[in-house]
Formats: structure tokens, C-alpha cells, sequence
């Protein structure tokens, strides 16, 4: 297994094997057969990088869509600390759902349930307030940033452990 700097290198990988083999390496070889074969290569490589994307962004949109009837705000690269899964990060008005590609959608938090939100680097941890407990969800996000300014704005500040359920929650 190959050991990588980010948990999101492999997508990087993606984009340089397949502009390495079907962008440079496909055209060099197949220009004696013609032109066609080249035009072909090219976008096989445009497919492997950008369609793929833009198909498996489109699917959790319309996976998201399906599950909270909410049109997504935002959509970034996830990876779900625990049970290992790759997936998404989508945001709405009220909801953070958690879509992992080639599973079902287990994690749908309501804004106003998060009580606490923490980022280090990349690595982004969610506190929930359920009906008799708290709830804790670790994600690598690949645009922190992004992530960071949606979820201030939707779901407030971060508080502190004690104080949640004083300000946050008046009523609990």
C-alpha cells in the first residue's frame, strides 16, 4: 500500500496517471494511426479526471436532494474518520449529511443540533446534542475553509463544552 501525505492524494494520483496516459503518453503513441485515435485518447483522460468528478458530484447532489429535500449549499471531498469512508460533505440551509458514494446514508445532523465544530488542518469534528447525549463526528474535509464558513453561518459559533447547553439551548 502506498502511503500518502493527504488523505485525498489518491484523487491527485487519478489526475496525473490519467493525464499522463491517455493526455501525453496516448497522443505520442497513437498519432501514426491518425487523428481520431488521438482526439480519442484526450478525452478518455478529460473523462477519467474531470467527468468523473463532475458524474459522482452530481450523484450526491441528487442522493442528498432525495434524503432532505433541501437544495445542497456545498459539496466537498470527505472522508469519514471510524468506519473509513470516502464520500462527501454536503451542506444545506438545515442539514450536514455525510454521503459516502457506494453506501447508505447513515449521518444527517440538523444545524441546530451541532453544538460544537473544530477544525485542525484538515481534520474537521462535529459535536451533536441528541435526545440524551452528545455525539462526536471526525471527518478529513478537503476544503476546510469552505466547510469552515457555511457552518459558522447555518449552525453559529463553536461553544465550549459547558456552556451549550446555557446559551445554545435555552430550553434543554
Amino acid at each position: 500500500m502506498v502511503g500518502y501525505s493527504s488523505p485525498f492524494a489518491g484523487r491527485y494520483l487519478r489526475y496525473v496517471l490519467s493525464m499522463l496516459l491517455f493526455g501525453l503518453l496516448g497522443p505520442v503513441m497513437l498519432w501514426q494511426q491518425g487523428v481520431w485515435p488521438v482526439i480519442v485518447s484526450l478525452l478518455l483522460a478529460a473523462l477519467c479526471t474531470v467527468g468523473y468528478d463532475a458524474a459522482t458530484h452530481l450523484f450526491v447532489r441528487v442522493k442528498s436532494l432525495k434524503i432532505v429535500n433541501e437544495k445542497p449549499l456545498l459539496s466537498i471531498h470527505a472522508i469519514k474518520i471510524g468506519p473509513e469512508s470516502k464520500g462527501f460533505i454536503v451542506l444545506t440551509d438545515r442539514f450536514v449529511i455525510f454521503v459516502p458514494l457506494w453506501k447508505k446514508i447513515k449521518t444527517v445532523l440538523h444545524t441546530d443540533h451541532i453544538v460544537r465544530h473544530e477544525f485542525e488542518g484538515e481534520r474537521l469534528e462535529i459535536t451533536a446534542k441528541f435526545r440524551n447525549k452528545h455525539r462526536t463526528f471526525e471527518f478529513y474535509v478537503s476544503s476546510p475553509e469552505r466547510v469552515k464558513l457555511l457552518l459558522e453561518e447555518k449552525s453559529g459559533r463553536s461553544l465550549p463544552y459547558k456552556y451549550d447547553k446555557h446559551q445554545k439551548h435555552p430550553n434543554v
